[in-house]
């Protein structure tokens, strides 16, 4: 018996261990496309098109689920999901943007097709049903190992001046290495830590000693990837987590320590890490030039002083944050007329503006909300806008809380540094929109808001409120 998208469980069949043969395929391909999510630098090139190896995993992941008779109509059924179409919509207008504007069709291919496999990806993930947990599962046990592997290799390749600097970049701008590790550069494996984090927050009591360890590790992951914007990230994501459950507390009782235990200890463990690092002596010894080493120096979308120098500084006029307004207003000379509302076609601004302060460099903007306006115009940023609206409408009433705290995360993150194309971000919205069960505490009462979100009419006999 297969369990679809909408379909509810019990917890024993959340974590038990797949029993049949297909089973036990399907989640080791979960296994190596989680796993292929943070390898995000790691790349070939086939017939003049670089291919990662987070687009490989997905592709046969599916094509696992399309050949298997067992998991083949239920994948055909979630292509019919309201999330799926409303995505696989805003595809198909970068697609005609695309064709209509794009000055070269293969650059912008490239990008239309890595969206299609995480359409692809969504769907299969949310196949599984309740099998899906598997995903978040490994995904939480990858935080403590990466953030501490980070925090190692920062250490390492500081102290030795570069001598050993595998897993990390040379940030030039404040002479001090970062940690990416397998991640495509520091805000990436900063990000990818803090999403995970947030998920595992959610578990509650669950994964407490997992927790305990992701306090003491996660805040050293991102001294090591120097990224203030992640540390804000997630302060501010804990803070609407905690706040959305105090909110709801208040019509459905619940103990504080259920949803604040989490919290607390990130917090703590962020608060103590980065006050023993502005005790702690310089970490750095001499620094050999950049062009000795084999590592390049990084070029960073967005960069931090170390915890002892000052963080709230912020330069208009250069830096990172005049480096975002540069983009910003070429980008605007480009989104007049048609394409306010078309958009120049996907992955363009590189075809026609040079970096910034880098010549001959291809452009890139960092900012989603300037990038999809670009791209695809207002009416691409408003298909993406309601593609955000059936996804929250989709996702358990249970999980709402740690919903909004990743979406205001990865808005915040995304504003400054996207990563919309990662496969970890698709792994993660999977997670989100998995069928709820009664592992997560879900009384009687939080079932029926659940019957009343997936069918409003149900609103006139339950009696209960929307929160």
């Amino acid at each position: 018996m297969t369990s679809g998208p909408d379909q509810k469980v019990s917890a024993p069949d959340l974590f038990s261990a797949p029993r049949s043969r297909n089973d036990v395929v399907t989640f080791l391909l979960v296994c190596a496309v989680v796993a292929a999510s943070f390898l995000g630098r790691y790349s070939f090139d086939v017939a003049g098109f670089t291919v990662r190896w987070e687009q490989v995993a997905p592709v046969a992941f599916v094509g696992w689920l399309i050949v298997n008779p067992g998991s083949r109509l239920d994948l055909l059924r979630t292509l019919r999901h309201p999330v799926v179409l409303t995505f696989l919509a805003f595809i198909a207008w970068n697609a005609v943007s695309t064709v209509l504007f794009s000055p070269s069709l293969g650059k912008s291919v490239a990008i239309l097709g890595w969206l299609t496999i995480d359409l692809l990806l969504l769907a299969g993930l949310m196949s599984l049903g309740a099998r899906a947990v598997w995903a978040e599962n490994i995904g939480i046990r990858f935080v403590v190992p990466w953030a501490f592997a980070g925090f190692a290799m920062y250490l390492i390749a500081n102290r030795t001046g570069g001598g050993v600097s595998w897993g990390t970049n040379l940030d030039s701008l404040y002479d001090v290495y970062v940690t990416r590790l397998s991640a495509t550069e520091a805000n990436i494996y900063a990000a990818i830590l803090v999403f995970w984090t947030l998920l595992l927050v959610a578990r509650k009591g669950t994964d407490r000693r997992w927790m305990i360890a992701a306090a003491v590790t996660v805040p050293l992951g991102l001294i090591a990837s120097q990224t203030r914007t992640a540390v804000f990230c997630m302060v501010m994501g804990l803070a609407v987590y905690v706040g959305y459950e105090l909110v709801r507390r208040r019509r459905n009782p619940t103990p504080l320590r259920a949803f604040t235990f989490g919290p607390v200890a990130v917090v703590v463990g962020v608060l103590v890490a980065y006050g023993a690092a502005t005790v702690l002596p310089d970490i750095g010894t001499e620094r050999p030039s950049p062009s000795r080493h084999e590592t390049a120096p990084e070029v960073r979308t967005d960069t931090s002083r170390p915890a002892q120098d000052k963080l709230g500084d912020i330069d208009f006029s250069g830096g990172t944050v005049g480096f975002r307004m540069a983009v910003a207003r070429e980008a605007a000379e480009d989104i007049q007329g048609v394409h306010l509302w078309f958009g120049n076609g996907t992955n363009t601004f590189g075809l026609r503006h040079e970096q910034p302060g880098s010549p001959g460099v291809s452009g890139h903007i960092i900012m989603l909300p300037v990038q999809i306006l670009y791209d695809a115009g207002i009416v691409g940023l408003a298909i993406l806008s309601a593609f955000g609206a059936v996804v929250w409408r989709h996702v358990p009433w249970r999980r709402r809380p740690i919903a909004a705290a990743i979406a205001a995360t990865f808005i915040a993150a995304a504003t400054l540094t996207s990563m919309f194309w990662f496969s970890v971000v698709w792994i993660i919205l999977a997670s989100l929109l998995r069928p709820s069960s009664r592992d997560e505490g879900e009384t009687g009462r939080e079932a029926a808001q659940n019957v009343v979100e997936e069918h409003p009419s149900a609103l006139e006999t339950t009696g209960i409120e929307r929160i």
